[in-house]
């Protein structure tokens, strides 16, 4: 709006300075043919004095006393015979210094004594010599001026203010609907621009600069958009890769230390053992005594199982990589668990297809992950709990899901659940090696652990493994030989 208002008040000045111009101009043009009428006028009125007075036989120097008897001839006109170098009488009205070296016919514009405009004309009359013997003035009042003055002020001025009534109207609403609103539009989006806000392009059409300044801002605000989603899903890569680096330096050291512990434990661990085992096999020994003995083997059994665990996560042995079916491997590994299954009062099933899924894997280690996965599974239900192992083909990957109805993770929880030494188990029922061991070994067959988890509905781990196809020549018969 203030735009519009300076382009209206330049325009005004310009169109004032114009319309002056040509005011004044009209005037002077007035004025000088006022000036040339006069003066043909006067001319002509002089050349019929002296043909009358040679009509007449009148000597031309007797003008004088001719035009004094001859006064009242011309109405409204005042005609008489001057001399530059005359008496008072006969001295023009004009200051003589102004038209003395003029040879020519002049003409003046004066007031007279009353104030009144009037207009003199010399006209040279020439005797005998080359020089003028005097002149005949001509004066008449210059009443057409005043007029001609005034109507070309109104003329003027009534041109000026319709003119800068229709320039006004017509550069006020051009200039709100062409300049004014689009120029608010684009302010507007400059501001939402500066917090952030790339979305929704302005409309602005036309071709001109402004239309061609809205497309470039719209073209703008997209590469913005996209360099910030770019920059996101590069930040939240590097943050992703800062993490796994985290994770691999926290595995590194635990590694360290668990490999310490192990085998510093190994040893006296092995020494309770065997001794466990020779008073179980003494013959002096009571029944209650062999009943200690058992106790006392069973639970080193276990922390040495543990031993090993740590041991495996530290010193991890070369796969030894097969393709085959797992089908049988897998219904054995849930066969395997199904009286830990009914320990706690949980049904284990397992729905895999007819068809072989064959997979390029080692058996031992792959049996491990499936093993950890169904016992937690299991320790995770409660009373009447229910753990379901489906195994399918999907594209070009073998996807084995196992699911259970326990209590589930906290969403705090769940992004910690790969980390070594990490469990939500009771103390003594988990060391929180099995998922990190278990991602490591997938990741080692070129597949992944994907998993969804809600509190207080449970959990459901998906193993995704790549398929295989079987070499040449090869059967079912012949698949545990090494590829």
């Amino acid at each position: 709006m203030r735009l519009a208002a300076k382009l209206i008040l330049l325009f005004l000045i310009g169109l004032l300075l114009i319309v002056g111009l040509f005011a004044y101009l009209t005037i002077q043009t007035n004025q000088r043919l006022a000036i040339d009428e006069h003066e043909r006028y006067a001319k002509d009125l002089a050349a019929t004095i002296q043909s009358t007075m040679q009509d007449r036989g009148i000597p031309s120097q007797d003008i004088s006393r001719y035009l004094n008897r001859s006064r009242g001839v011309v109405q409204h006109v005042q005609v008489r015979w001057v001399e530059l170098n005359g008496g008072s009488q006969s001295r023009p009205t004009v200051p003589t210094e102004l038209i003395l070296a003029r040879r020519e016919v002049t003409t003046f514009g004066m007031p007279d004594q009353s104030g009144q405009p009037f207009l003199y004309t010399y006209v040279p009359v020439f005797g005998e010599s080359e020089s003028p013997a005097g002149r005949i003035e001509v004066a008449a009042p210059d009443t057409a001026s005043a007029g001609r003055m005034r109507q070309s002020m109104i003329t003027s001025l009534v041109a000026l203010i319709g003119v800068a009534t229709l320039s006004g109207i017509v550069i006020w609403v051009g200039g709100v609907n062409m300049v004014g609103k689009p120029l608010n539009h684009l302010i507007d989006k400059v501001h939402r621009v500066g917090n952030g806000d790339f979305d929704d392009p302005i409309a602005i059409h036309g071709g001109d600069e402004l239309g061609r300044l809205g497309s470039a801002l719209n073209e703008m605000c997209q590469q913005l958009s996209a360099q910030r989603e770019h920059l996101q899903t590069e930040t939240a890569s590097r943050l992703e890769a800062e993490e796994q680096l985290r994770h691999a330096d926290r595995l590194n050291s635990v590694g360290r230390m668990a490999a310490g512990i192990a085998h510093e434990i190994g040893t006296p661990l092995n020494v309770v053992i065997g001794r466990a085992q020779l008073i179980q096999r003494s013959e002096h020994a009571t029944d209650q005594v062999r009943s200690d003995a058992e106790v006392i083997h069973s639970e080193a059994d276990r922390i040495a199982g543990i031993v090993r665990g740590l041991l495996g996560f530290t010193h991890a042995r070369k796969s030894e990589l097969i393709i085959q079916p797992i089908n049988q491997l897998l219904a054995s590994t849930v066969e395997w668990l199904q009286p830990m299954a009914k320990k706690h009062h949980a049904q284990l099933s397992l729905e895999i297809s007819s068809e072989p899924l064959t997979v390029k894997l080692d058996s031992a280690q792959m049996q491990q992950v499936w093993t950890n996965l169904i016992l937690n599974a299991i320790q995770a239900t409660n009373d009447d709990g229910r753990v379901e192992v489906v195994a399918r083909a999907s594209g070009e990957t073998v996807q084995i899901s196992f699911s259970d109805n326990g209590s589930g993770m906290k969403p705090e929880d769940q992004e910690h659940v790969f980390e070594p030494f990490f469990t939500t188990k009771d103390v003594g029922e988990g060391t929180g090696l099995g998922l990190s061991i278990s991602h490591g070994i997938v990741k080692e067959h070129g597949g992944e652990i994907r998993f969804d988890s809600t509190l207080g509905e449970g959990s459901c781990f998906h193993v995704i493994l790549p398929l295989a196809e079987l070499p040449e020549g090869r059967s079912q018969s012949n698949l545990g030989e090494p590829s």
